[in-house]
């Protein structure tokens, strides 16, 4: 009999797409990356959306800007997130998460390389509906701008012709990884189909395979528990992350 020369692929977890409030957005994340440092889900790749629009802020960042200010005063509602980085605001967009351990069941061994295998695969999933994206190389010095699209890290996604549409920020405890992340939606875009082509290139780029599952009753319970005791919570999205929060997390 002749020797297989393949290795079978780790199968990781697929969410259903759906919209969410902003609160519950970040919660769901934090649960899931909650259950995986305490091994209990498998790696997990989750795309949603906001319902209503919503500005999200870095874990450190300050509410205390003018142009923050200027969007929540129209009426866009404000989560902090438990992740790094700047301002994003979630409008004509798509989101996702991806949460795993390191160097396990064929997740990435350090969080650059999840981050660029990630933006490759939605980078393809673009390209194969003639959108001219490419990975920027490179990092721009920093500056004192709000908005993360006004940022370029290595591998954020560029739009030829608009500029950064796509970009995502990082948590790491215990080798587990929570990396969530959002692109801004081209115009003549199909979510739908765009969703079903990113499913595709994860498998692809990472060599794995995807299995649609609903969350657990553990993950929706402890979901709703930090909406409601965090998310929502005035203290965490105004004074909250290094203003109130130092070492908590």
């Amino acid at each position: 009999m002749l020797e297989r020369n393949f290795k079978l692929a780790k199968e990781w977890r697929l969410i259903p797409f759906g919209a969410y409030s902003p609160s519950l957005n970040m919660a769901i994340d934090e649960a899931i990356f909650q259950l995986m440092v305490e091994n209990r889900v498998p790696p997990t790749l989750r795309l949603y959306t906001w319902n209503p629009a919503a500005l999200s802020i870095g874990y450190f960042q300050d509410t205390e800007s003018p142009l923050i200010k200027r969007y929540v005063e129209k009426g866009y509602p404000l989560v902090r997130r438990p992740t790094g980085g700047l301002v994003v605001l979630h409008e004509n967009e798509m989101s996702y998460s991806l949460v795993g351990v390191f160097a396990r069941d064929d997740f990435p061994g350090n969080r650059q390389v999840a981050y660029k295998k990630a933006h490759e695969s939605i980078k393809e999933a673009l390209s194969a509906f003639g959108f001219d994206v490419n990975l920027h190389h490179g990092k721009d010095p920093w500056n004192k701008e709000v908005f993360c699209s006004s940022r370029r890290i290595a591998y954020d996604m560029i739009l030829r012709g608009k500029g950064k549409i796509g970009g995502s920020a990082q948590k790491v405890a215990r080798e587990t990884l929570l990396q969530h992340g959002c692109i801004s939606l081209p115009e003549g875009t199909d979510g739908n189909c765009l969703g079903a082509k990113i499913t595709e290139n994860f498998e692809k780029i990472f060599q794995i395979k995807l299995k649609q599952q609903e969350l657990t009753e553990a993950e929706l319970s402890l979901s709703e528990k930090l909406a409601k005791e965090k998310y929502e919570k005035w203290e965490w999205n105004y004074k909250g992350g290094r203003f109130l929060f130092l070492g908590r997390d």
